[in-house]
Order: structure tokens, then sequence, then C-alpha cells
């Protein structure tokens, strides 16, 4: 199956997004952003040295952000729609949050199947160190932070729609407040399913903490990214997709 994915702010829930949602620079920046590079390309050539290259640098990062209409920095710095809805309505300081959809070749209910056994998740989402299952709607997690620390919390299920949705958030005695959910539907050329998932946190520090992770490998965005392809490759391809001294697929 072809591999469609999306990573925007908020999209509609259950579709895949154009590949335009990514842009963040409108017309109007992105012709500034390209004259102002030109300019400060020519500088740099003309005067050389240290200054000359440091403003070519700088001049490259301008030109791409025309090109491609992407600004890291600003998507950083700028709290997208979702994450300042969910700060509203969880009384956060600031939300963390991203949504990700992909086209996996597996029946919904299999994929639905999976995932609701919340042991299953640390075989391809590598930030999870671990999780303990308590009862059906009761589970422990133990998940990797920065500077080789662990944070823990017990989650529960708040919505559970069989072969369509799964929701989840962490009791009030978490480390770092948190919630998600995952969707499942058929994917629209009626081979396969498309699973999209919502996780959003409390980032310690804040407004800070917020903007570290977007330019950090802890970012929300990157994380479910990596972690949803590794599913599409676990339950696609088995064994033969993980690393060495990975589990068997519960599906194989």
């Amino acid at each position: 199956m072809e591999d469609r994915t999306s990573a925007t702010p908020d999209a509609p829930p259950g579709w895949l997004a154009s590949a335009d949602g990514d842009r963040n620079v409108g017309p109007a920046e992105r012709l500034g952003s390209a004259a102002g590079g030109s300019l400060l390309l020519l500088w740099g050539l003309r005067h050389g040295g240290l200054l000359g290259d440091l403003a070519a640098a700088a001049a490259a990062g301008l030109l791409w952000r025309a090109a491609t209409g992407n600004c890291p920095v600003k998507r950083a710095v700028t709290a997208s729609p979702l994450e300042r809805r969910i700060a509203q309505e969880q009384g956060w300081i600031s939300a963390a949050a991203a949504t990700y959809a992909i086209a996996i070749d597996r029946p919904r209910e299999e994929i639905y199947r999976f995932w609701r056994d919340f042991s299953n998740l640390p075989r391809f989402m590598h930030h999870i160190v671990s999780i303990e299952v308590i009862n059906d709607h009761r589970s422990r997690w133990t998940v990797k932070a920065p500077f080789g620390k662990t944070v823990e919390w017990i989650a529960h299920v708040v919505d559970d729609i069989p072969n369509e949705r799964i929701a989840w958030e962490a009791e009030a005695t978490a480390d770092i407040p948190n919630h998600g959910w995952v969707e499942f539907r058929d994917a629209p050329d009626g081979t396969g399913t498309v699973v999209r998932a919502m996780i959003a946190y409390q980032p310690p520090l804040g407004q800070a903490g917020r903007v570290a992770a977007r330019l950090s490998r802890e970012n929300p965005a990157r994380q479910m990214a990596e972690d949803l392809r590794q599913l599409k490759r676990y339950l696609e391809a088995g064994a033969a997709a993980l690393p060495a001294g990975e589990a068997q697929p519960a599906s194989a």
C-alpha cells in the first residue's frame, strides 16, 4: 500500500490532510524571505571571511523558508490552534500537541485489537520504556525524559469504541499531565486502514518547555511520525522490519 502520511496541527478527524497543511509561511513572508535571503547571500559572497560565511548560512535558511513555505522556528514559537484549544480546555499553562495519520495495509479490527492491548505500544513507541497493564481500563506508563530520566503516570481509558477509537488520559498524580487518542478508519481506496493519532501534554517550564521540545528530538510531531511509521512496518512486514531482539508482532 502507498505510504500516505500527514502531520498537520488540527486536520479533520479520520482524513489524511494535504501536504500544504505543513506550510506556516504566507506568500508575502515567502517573498520577503526570498528578497532578504538573496541580498544577504550577495553581501556574504562579496565580503567573505567569517562574517561572510555566517551571512551565507543565514541566507540559505531564508531562501529555504521562501522555497518551502516552512519555518521551524516560527512553528516552534507559535502554538497551533490545537495546542491553544487543549491548553484552554485543560487549564494548562501551555500544551505541546500533534496529530499524525498514516495508511496501514491491515484490517482496522486487527490494528484496533493490537493497540487496545497497551502492553504492545512499547514495541513501536521508542520513547516508552514500559507499560504495565493494571486492568482493562488502567495502565502504568514509564516514559523516557531528557537527560536520561524517566517519568511515570497511570493512564485510564476514557473512550473505547471497538475498531474505531481509543482515548486515554493520565490520572491527576502524573508527573506530566497528558492525554491522547487514536482513530481507525477504512482507507478511502477500500484497502487497509487509516490510523490517526493525537498526543498532548503540558510541558515542564511551560511555554519555554514547549518551544524547547519543538526544536529538539522531543518534538511530539516528530516522535509521533516515527512511532506510526514503525507501527506500519511492524504490522505489515512483521519481525523482518524490526531491529534484532524485538518481540514478534501480536498478529504474527
